[in-house]
């Protein structure tokens, strides 16, 4: 007898150490709720001190929109409808922020089967549900970017295969215009789609051009922070602006040269934000003929209102000058 009651202290304070020490919150919780025995765990997580949790119920911190179905299937596990539940839900931190949970509630009988109290062990899965919202946020971003590239990429294929030109032509500025827009797109990638200094986008967009001659670009201006569709759009711009100097302009001559500059202007609590490319010593251009392309309508219409600016192309006889005028509230980025 005396061997068996050491046995049997022995095993309780087994049980009572797995309590205390498990890696989650554990708890003794009555039927109306009450706190009756809680382990540290549990008190980290929500906290409270012991005397604190001890006083209130698990109802007084769980959110309203979490209870009623908590309680429901409390219900159906004292009746002995279900063996036990497991469900997430939000508890209210002591500090007043939201914590997400995960609880199991079993049930503690006595020798006759009969209900004593619940004995909950709850899980805080706050930092997973918060992964799970940026993945879902993210998930919806790039269904949205994609939607927006495939309609990019179906105005580009539509303008640049016209009736008028060439297969052979309107193949290569198809193609180039693609190549600019992937180029955007591996930058901003690199830049988790948080936008890009515009120095960074318009080096991207000019790349392959200066392979032949650095010399021929004049490239200055302060760092300047662009949104990601801000960003894609001036890449595709300079690109379009960089291929017609090498067929028609600037850079289709041997004198040739390219300046590209920016500012930010401030004037009475706002910011003018003005971008320039200028041509020198290339061939007299003139104003095309015609309604114009692909390059003029992103350059005079969708380049200027993603910025909510204004833009200018002159046809002066030094060469092309491209000049897009941004007002912003000096707070805001582009």
């Amino acid at each position: 007898m005396l061997h068996q009651r050491g046995v049997f202290h022995q095993e309780a304070g087994l049980i009572d150490a797995t309590f205390e020490n498990a890696a989650v919150g554990m708890a003794h919780v009555s039927f109306q709720g009450r706190w009756l025995r809680v382990n540290e765990k549990l008190l980290d997580i929500v906290g409270y001190s012991r005397e604190e949790l001890l006083q209130i119920t698990f109802q007084d911190i769980t959110h309203p929109d979490d209870l009623d179905a908590d309680l429901e299937q409390l219900d159906a596990l004292i009746k002995g409808d279900i063996p036990a539940y497991t469900m997430e839900k939000r508890y209210f931190h002591k500090d007043g922020g939201l914590i997400w949970i995960n609880l199991t509630v079993g049930l503690q009988r006595d020798e006759d089967g009969e209900p004593l109290f619940c004995i909950s062990a709850i899980e805080d899965i706050t930092e997973r549900k918060a992964n799970e919202e940026r993945l879902r946020v993210l998930v919806d971003e790039l269904n949205h970017r994609v939607k927006n590239t495939l309609a990019t990429v179906q105005a580009i294929a539509h303008m640049s295969f016209r009736k008028d030109e060439p297969i052979a032509d309107a193949r290569a500025e198809f193609t180039s215009r693609l190549h600019a827009l992937s180029g955007a797109h591996d930058l901003l990638t690199e830049e988790k789609w948080m936008g890009a200094d515009i120095m960074s986008v318009v080096d991207r967009a000019l790349r392959a051009f200066r392979l032949a001659d650095e010399t021929r670009f004049h490239v200055a201006g302060p760092r300047i922070r662009l949104s990601p569709r801000a960003a894609l759009t001036l890449a595709m711009a300079v690109n379009e602006l960089a291929t017609n100097a090498v067929k028609y302009g600037a850079l289709s001559v041997p004198d040739g040269s390219v300046q590209i500059a920016w500012g930010r202007f401030g004037k009475e609590g706002v910011d003018e934000i003005v971008f320039k490319w200028i041509e020198s010593n290339g061939p007299e251009v003139s104003m095309p003929d015609g309604s114009g392309g692909f390059g003029s309508t992103l350059l005079e219409r969708i380049l200027p209102g993603d910025f909510q600016g204004e833009a200018e192309l002159e046809y002066a006889p030094t060469g092309l000058r491209y000049t897009l005028t941004a007002i912003r509230p000096r707070s805001a980025d582009i």
